[in-house]
């Protein structure tokens, strides 16, 4: 996936695309170019870059705070892959992620463009998975979250378990994400817990 951020997907893995490699490999030193309060020219990520979009990020989940805290955007048509077909040329995101040993981890994150749905996230998540190679698209169901009609997309690349859930923040413009690798569902449902209803 590179530096663009969360949302990525491609054609070796998709959890470790979609999660920036859980963001763990990341040095968190933005790319040269990236300037958060620039032009939206270059996909770029740094902790601190949009600390108004962190402050939305749970802090903690299963009682412990997150090994990697950072935020960045997505601005070209790669990164945003079919979000772009639908004329969002910017996506901000902030994420924070837990890692838990033998590759299980959880990536609590939030996005925010105008104009933004869950349901846009989802199909992004969707297709990304359809076009990872090595990827079986195993479930995808419609859940409530605290209220408001989300999505969760479960599959499968190799023996990993890997289950994205997206639904509306209580925030205009704003989705709530949390994606998994290797975590039972009583641990996504923490995860999703985690966000305390917003």
């Amino acid at each position: 996936m590179g530096d663009g951020g969360y949302p990525v997907a491609g054609r070796t893995g998709f959890f470790v695309l979609v999660t920036a490699v859980l963001v763990i490999a990341c040095s968190g030193t933005p790319p040269p170019s990236f300037d958060p309060t620039g032009d939206c020219a270059t996909d770029g990520r740094a902790p601190g870059a949009y600390p108004d979009l962190e402050a939305l990020v749970p802090t903690r989940y299963r009682g412990v705070a997150p090994g990697t805290l950072d935020s960045g955007r997505n601005c070209t048509v790669t990164n945003l892959g079919s979000l772009a077909r639908l004329g969002i040329t910017e996506v901000r995101f902030a994420g924070a992620t837990w890692s838990f040993g033998a590759e299980r981890a959880a990536v609590l994150a939030v996005f925010r463009t105008r104009g933004l749905t869950a349901d846009h996230l989802a199909a992004f998540y969707n297709e990304s998975a359809r076009a990872a190679g090595r990827t079986q698209i195993l479930a995808t169901s419609q859940p409530m979250v605290a209220g408001r009609m989300g999505s969760r997309l479960d599959t499968k690349t190799g023996e990993r378990l890997q289950t994205v859930v997206v639904w509306p923040s209580a925030l205009p413009d704003v989705v709530n994400v949390v994606i998994t690798n290797d975590l039972p569902d009583a641990r996504i449902q923490e995860a999703i817990d985690a966000f305390g209803g917003a």
